[in-house]
């Protein structure tokens, strides 16, 4: 086959498959994970039923790519926070912008933010957050009396609580408390 010839196709199921995933991501927000059908997934993205169960099996495997998907661009979005952030509020903001991502809710009472689900996603982002205090401590930034490997592990796992809370806006004041408390502030 030339090489032409693939990367058309390639193109082709890559366009087919986003197709699909922004259609799960339609439906879910519009009904949640529990109103998404094959049926309706067809219809939403476009293609017909034979070429979906191609891409996707079942329900529970759209759901899992699309997830997948969101995972890996709020990375994507939290490292170009802290690529495009001046040193000394980079740790507010990368922090920050997790709270806002974990407290993002899809009608799913958390089942979508399972820790077995989430827990290669996050070790990569308390990899970053652990960078983020090393740099902090060294700049006398962040307290030194704990490891930024802990402090990172702290962060991160108190963040996870923001899915908890009734609103979304609790997730703001938590970062500033995590933030505050890595940095050795004390309370107002």
């Amino acid at each position: 086959m030339p090489k032409l010839w693939s990367e058309t196709i390639a193109e082709h199921r890559s366009v087919v498959f986003d197709a699909i995933l922004d259609a799960t991501a339609e439906l879910v927000h519009r009904h949640g994970p529990t109103g998404v059908t094959m049926t309706a997934l067809a219809e939403s993205s476009g293609v017909g039923r034979a070429t979906l169960y191609r891409y996707v099996p079942d329900v529970a495997s759209a759901l899992s790519a699309w997830q997948h998907r969101e995972v890996s661009r709020h990375l994507q979005r939290l490292r170009a926070i802290a690529a495009e952030t001046a040193a000394e509020t980079r740790l507010d903001a990368v922090l920050a912008g997790y709270a806002r991502i974990r407290s993002h809710r899809h009608g799913d009472d958390g089942a979508m933010h399972e820790a077995s689900r989430l827990a290669p996603a996050e070790a990569e982002l308390r990899e970053l957050v652990k960078e983020i205090i090393t740099d902090d401590a060294r700049a006398g930034r962040a307290r030194t009396d704990l490891s930024s490997e802990e402090l990172a592990a702290y962060a991160i796992a108190s963040l996870g609580a923001t899915a908890l809370l009734p609103a979304p806006s609790s997730a703001l004041r938590l970062s500033r408390l995590v933030v505050g408390t890595i940095r050795g502030e004390s309370a107002p």
